[in-house]
């Protein structure tokens, strides 16, 4: 018989998507910021170096202006999430997500 904890290791570990640490993923629940934005982040923003490898994704005038012109009149109301970023390690994984202050 399993105990609960394995259980819910286990479901955790499903639950996960394969480009994200389960960091990240507890991190965009508890900071709101959907799978569209982290994923719009590696697509359209701007990078840096992070330190050991990993980039921080994030968004620029330019980069939103791509991403907004490729969603249309719903970027509007993603306006919010402008100022999120991501840090992704070097092998694509995405480590954490957070607001800018």
């Amino acid at each position: 018989m399993r105990n609960h904890r394995d259980h819910n290791a286990q479901r955790l570990s499903a639950d996960i998507p394969s480009n994200m640490t389960a960091h990240a993923l507890r991190r965009s629940h508890e900071r709101v910021i959907p799978q569209l934005i982290i994923d719009a982040l590696q697509d359209y923003g701007d990078t840096r170096p992070a330190g050991k490898g990993s980039e921080e994704f994030y968004f620029t005038r330019k980069s939103w202006k791509r991403f907004a012109s490729y969603v249309g009149p719903q970027a509007a109301k993603l306006e919010k999430y402008r100022n999120t970023f991501a840090i992704v390690a070097a092998d694509g994984v995405v480590v954490t997500v957070a607001w800018r202050h």
